[in-house]
């Protein structure tokens, strides 16, 4: 399970809308800054607990994962990855204008307290040159 993605009781995988947290788990490249601690944050939060799925426009993707924001209660996990900085808000994928509001608040949240992600800017300009 890599930070954005969640595998249920039922072997079912669940992709987190408006995440994309660092690859861990990536067959072609290696394991990413701040990937391991996108996946324990998520492993923590979720692990051996009941959590409620909401589904979006698209309840799949074309790798067939179920598509959700996923809650524990009314904790939206895909918003408290980007907010403790383990994601960066992804919104060119079409998903509830008032959900990527939140998204989009919770990262600059985290740029501005520079956390996670945004602790140490150097690893994002050498991939973006990279790029």
């Amino acid at each position: 399970m890599d930070g954005d993605t969640l595998v249920l009781q039922n072997d079912e995988r669940v992709r987190l809308i408006g995440v994309d947290t660092p690859e861990t788990k990536h067959p072609t490249k290696p394991v990413q800054p701040f990937g391991p601690e996108a996946s324990s944050f998520t492993k923590r939060a979720v692990e051996g607990k009941v959590v409620q799925l909401k589904f979006d426009r698209e309840k799949r993707d074309r790798y067939q994962r179920l598509l959700a924001y996923v809650y524990l209660e009314d904790w939206c996990l895909n918003e408290e990855l980007i907010r403790a900085g383990y994601s960066k808000c992804i919104t060119s994928y079409p998903f509830d204008r008032s959900m990527k509001a939140r998204f989009k608040l919770a990262e600059d949240e985290a740029r501005t307290s520079r956390r996670g992600l945004w602790s140490d800017l150097s690893h994002l300009a050498t991939k973006n040159a990279a790029e």
